[in-house]
């Protein structure tokens, strides 16, 4: 009897260190990822406090290259995009920004991400114990792996976005962009469909919506494909939710050199420097009220 007492205090010492130590671990390890300069650590952190802000996928990451656009308009900007990431996954990340920084005096968005599943929200499990946004949609998406992270924290720090926290702690990853580009041969693609995934459209709308309670213009940009276009352009535009103050920018036929793309969907560094100079000489990149020389924005 006294030996089983025994095994069972040992038992409950051992399980009150292992819990004791995945909680200690994990609050350390979660201060060590908000002082990154990975786009989400300095998210979470606060002070971006960046007067453009760019959201969409992986062609929101490659064809708006913040260091260009600073170079070009002299104002701070801030790339918050990534692969996968949906509108619905945006929302949360927009709204946090808003909670932790300065509102932007201007957000691009590149729409055709309305076409994904935000599938980024798992790499984004570091920072759902700073997001109750975040928690939330991920506990819906993924109830039985959240319910076992409530129990184990150092789970929640198991993805590839801690290591990437970890490799820009000491730089900043807004150099990020594909840098290779297809061969000369290439041919574009035909025409690509870009449909609307549950719950993006409703999302954006939610999007703008807080945006422009908060006095943030909101343009709507859709970057260049090397292909033929959009074959539902139309429908594509009116499922965005637009007005007077916010309308659309379409670019997706521009370029015709293959020598700009790193593949069919994404402009490699070169093609985005190309057409962000486009931006800038159509006057989507002007802040409200700079105007350029009395012309209004391509929009």
């Amino acid at each position: 009897m006294r030996d089983a007492r025994k095994a069972l205090l040992w038992l409950a010492t051992l399980l009150f260190v292992v819990m004791a130590g995945d909680r200690l671990l994990s609050w350390m390890l979660a201060r060590v990822l908000v002082r990154s300069q990975f786009r989400y650590s300095q998210l979470y952190r606060g002070g971006t406090n960046a007067d453009i802000l760019i959201m969409g996928d992986s062609r929101g990451v490659n064809s708006f290259y913040a260091p260009a656009i600073e170079e070009l308009t002299g104002k701070k900007a801030f790339n918050l995009s990534y692969n996968s990431m949906s509108p619905v996954v945006a929302e949360a990340l927009l709204l946090d920004y808003l909670d932790r920084n300065r509102p932007p005096k201007m957000v691009i968005f590149e729409p055709t991400c309305v076409m994904v599943d935000g599938a980024v929200l798992t790499e984004l499990r570091p920072f759902a114990t700073l997001s109750p946004r975040l928690m939330a949609l991920y506990q819906e998406r993924h109830p039985d792996a959240a319910r076992m992270e409530k129990i184990f924290h150092l789970l929640l720090l198991n993805t590839g976005f801690f290591v990437d926290a970890l490799h820009y702690m000491r730089q900043s990853d807004q150099d990020w962009i594909m840098r290779g580009s297809l061969p000369e041969t290439s041919e574009p693609e035909g025409k690509r469909v870009v449909p609307f995934l549950p719950g993006n459209r409703e999302a954006l709308q939610r999007i703008v919506t807080a945006l422009r309670r908060r006095g943030v213009e909101v343009r709507f940009v859709i970057a260049p494909y090397y292909a033929k276009g959009i074959e539902n352009l139309p429908q594509l535009i009116a499922g965005l939710p637009l007005d007077d103050h916010v309308r659309v920018a379409t670019y997706d036929t521009v370029f015709h050199d293959p020598a700009l793309f790193a593949d069919h969907v994404h402009l490699n560094e070169k093609g985005s420097r190309e057409f962000l100079a486009m931006l800038r000489r159509d006057g989507v990149l002007a802040l409200p009220g700079e105007g350029m020389g009395g012309q209004r924005p391509r929009l």
